[in-house]
Formats: C-alpha cells, sequence, structure tokens
C-alpha cells in the first residue's frame, strides 16, 4: 500500500528524468574506468575499498545538484523519488524514503542524499553488474519436455521440474555446470554491504580466530574478517567471482569444487551462506562430511539456506506449496523443483527441503544445533530479518562435544551484533 501511495508522486517527474540519469550513469562509468584509478587494478577503480567512489560521487552530486537547481517548482518528495528511479532504478523503500526527503526539506540535504544515493552497496551491486554482460541461457523446456510440468502456485502457472530418478537430477546439475550458470552475479551481492557486515559479525562473535568460506563469492565477508584479525580461506567456483574479489584476501580464495581441494586445516568457523542448496543433493553427504573435517573440535559451522515448514527456532520462512512437498515433508529432500521460464531451477536451487530435513541431515553426521546461540542471532536480528526473511533459516552446528559455553557465546554474538552500525 505504501509503495502504492508513493508512485503517483513522482510518475511524471521520472519519466522527464529519464534520458538525464541514463547520461549520468554513463558518464559514473566512464570516469570509473578512464579517469578515477587509471593504473589501478579494476576492483579499485569500481570503488571497492579505494577513494575511486569518493571521486566519482564528488563529481556526480554536483552535475546532478545543479541539475535539479535548475528544475524549478519539484517537492522534496518529487525530488527524492526520482533519485530512486533514476539511479537506482526502483520505487523508494519507505524508510529510506522519508528520511531523504527530511534531509531534503532541511535544506541543506540535496549534496548529502545525491552523494548517499551514489556510494550506497546497492548502487555499486548495480554499476558491477551493468560492467558483465552476460550471455543468455538456453530453454531447457525446449530441449527437455518431458521434464516439464505445469503446476498452480496460489492460482499462478508454474514451471515445475520433475526429477523422477537421481539422473534426472544429475542432469540438472550437469546443465548448470555446463552453462556457468553462477557466472552471473543474480541475486548475489559483489560489494560489502549490510548483510554482509551482519554474516563477519557473527562469525566474530563465535569467537572466530580462523574462519573457512564455502563459496565465498567475491570474499566481502572474508574481507571484514581479514580486517578484524581473524585468519581466512575461502573457496568459490564462480570465475566471475575472482575479477572482482575483494583485494585484501584475494590470495586467500581458492578456485574449485571443495570436493577435490587439499584442505588440510581446522578452523574455529566454517561459513556456508546461501551454498548448500545449490550442490546437487546426490553429493551433499560427501560435502557435509568434508566441512565436518574442517572445523575444530570446539568449532561451529554457521550457515543459511532456505528450508521449507515450521521451524523450532526460527519459525516459518515459508510454507511448502508443491503437492509432492506436502506429501513428502521431512522424510527426504523433493523432487519437484519450480523453475523459471525457461526451465532453470529457481536461482539455480538444487536441494529443496524442509528444515526437519536439514537437522536431521546434520546429526547424522554428528553435528546438533546450537539453539541458544541461534536464538540469541534472532533477538538480536529481528527487525533485519523482516526485511531480508530468507537469512532466519539459520542454523550454528556444533559437535556434542563442544566445550565452549553456549551462554557465554550467545552473549558475545549479542555483543557484537547490538555495537554493528
Amino acid at each position: 500500500m505504501r509503495r502504492a501511495m508513493l508512485g503517483s508522486e513522482y510518475r511524471g517527474l521520472c519519466a522527464g528524468c529519464s534520458q538525464g540519469w541514463s547520461a549520468y550513469g554513463r558518464l559514473f562509468q566512464l570516469f570509473c574506468s578512464k579517469e578515477s584509478c587509471k593504473d589501478t587494478p579494476a576492483t579499485g577503480r569500481l570503488g571497492y575499498r579505494g577513494s575511486g567512489w569518493s571521486g566519482a560521487a564528488n563529481i556526480i552530486t554536483s552535475l546532478m545538484s545543479s541539475l535539479l537547481r535548475r528544475r524549478e517548482g519539484f517537492s522534496p518528495e518529487h525530488i527524492a523519488a526520482a533519485l530512486y528511479r533514476g539511479i537506482l532504478e526502483r520505487e523508494p523503500d519507505f524508510a529510506g524514503y522519508r528520511e531523504n526527503v527530511k534531509l531534503l526539506r532541511s535544506g541543506r540535504g540535496l549534496e548529502r542524499v545525491i552523494r548517499g544515493f551514489i556510494i550506497s552497496s546497492e548502487f555499486r551491486s548495480q554499476l558491477i553488474r551493468s560492467l558483465v554482460p552476460q550471455a543468455p541461457l538456453p530453454d531447457l523446456r525446449v530441449s527437455m519436455p518431458g521434464g516439464y510440468e505445469m503446476q498452480s502456485v496460489s492460482g499462478t502457472p508454474t514451471n515445475v521440474y520433475i526429477a523422477r530418478t537421481d539422473a534426472d537430477i544429475a542432469l540438472m546439475a550437469s546443465l548448470i555446470d555446463k552453462h556457468r550458470f553462477y557466472d552471473r552475479f543474480g541475486v548475489w551481492s559483489p560489494v560489502i554491504d549490510h548483510d554482509k557486515k551482519i554474516s563477519a559479525a557473527i562469525v566474530r562473535g563465535l569467537g572466530a580466530r580462523s574462519c573457512f568460506e564455502l563459496g565465498c563469492f567475491t570474499g566481502a565477508v572474508m574481507s571484514l574478517l581479514a580486517d578484524a584479525g581473524v585468519t581466512v580461506l575461502g573457496t568459490e567456483v564462480s570465475h566471475l567471482a575472482f575479477a572482482f574479489a575483494q583485494p585484501n584476501i584475494r590470495e586467500a580464495m581458492i578456485f574449485g569444487d571443495l570436493l577435490t581441494l587439499d584442505v588440510h586445516r581446522h578452523f574455529d568457523v566454517v561459513l556456508c551462506m546461501d551454498v548448500l542448496e545449490h550442490i546437487s543433493p546426490l553429493q551433499l553427504d560427501h560435502y557435509i562430511e568434508k566441512l565436518v573435517s574442517l572445523i575444530d573440535g570446539d568449532g561451529y559451522i554457521y550457515l543459511n539456506t532456505p528450508m521449507w515448514g515450521k521451524d523450532h527456532i526460527f519459525g516459518v520462512f515459508e510454507e511448502p506449496y508443491l503437492e509432492e512437498w506436502l506429501a513428502v515433508g521431512d522424510q527426504s529432500y523433493w523432487r519437484h523443483w519450480p523453475c523459471d521460464d525457461k526451465g532453470w531451477p529457481i536461482h539455480g536451487h538444487l536441494v529443496w527441503a524442509s528444515a526437519g530435513w536439514w537437522e536431521r541431515k546434520f546429526r547424522d553426521y554428528g553435528l546438533i544445533r546450537d539453539t541458544v546461540i541461534e536464538q540469541a542471532i534472532h533477538q538480536n536480528l529481528g527487525a533485519f530479518f523482516e526485511q531480508a526473511i530468507g537469512r532466519r533459516c539459520l542454523f550454528v552446528l556444533r559437535r556434542p562435544g563442544n566445550r565452549r559455553s553456549s551462554v557465554t557465546i550467545a552473549a558475545e554474538v549479542h555483543s557484537v551484533l547490538a555495537n554493528l552500525h
């Protein structure tokens, strides 16, 4: 409802400004690529950690401020909404819109508001994505017409891949590898944002002096941990991730499949954020076994993965919505996978299962959930999880013989999250 109310205030203005914003976007890219740091690595030019973003922000802020001042008669509401549409290419979120309107009404906030948009992690991610052309994926429904059914989800027709046999699962996993499905940004942010800061804070709260991250992507969390004095090592299978890796941990990133790599160390914390659902369920046991071998006797695995149904700690991320899911329940992972219009599993997910199934799977390998620590995380991040609902599906796993006090670690987690800005 709030978005609908905002829409009428800026729809007309944005139509008139669209060409101008595109021009400034092109100018900003030109500045980053040719002017800001001519002889520095690409990551520096793109402003990951250097001064490129600040310099670019100064120029673009001046240009945009001049443009907006020449357009008389626009209210703070119109200007704020136009900036959301023109720079972030989306409708305003209510909290951010309200704060920006407040700054604009003060008469001193125009440059500050524009700068805030340009140096935001959201805009940086958007810009980096625009620099990487993506080859279109083939339509799998054409090549495998018998592999899909059209099912109704909340009244909406949905493509569903039916993995009737293990060979069907292996086929989809091989297609994802063949077409380099993960060599694209998709929903994964390549920059240090609030989400990455939260993950790094939790790892520190778990007492990590060392951390291994499976699927580290561009190393944003590892970068924050390294800056805090934590020894880090990460693996990644996306070539794209290494092109945009955080410079301070680039040497700590290893390309390749975890199962083929020689990692013979133990770590205080093993981190898996949005990773395990991308592994073939036929191979998942091997990965869990490998991860267990990497954690210290008193260490932890901290993971986040989509889990359906009600959990006794994090509640409900989303209720199961396909008939097969409801029929199978916690007994196994599910073989009916919702897909996009070309037949690719949503976000490339290969494991679709309930929270109960995931918990039992880890218990089979000697890991139990530390619910005291999990509850501390949820108590501190309730507001964040309302906005990023998928992040609430988290486990803190340990061996039963872990000698560390759950209460003490929970207090440490509470402390680092309470001090996170």
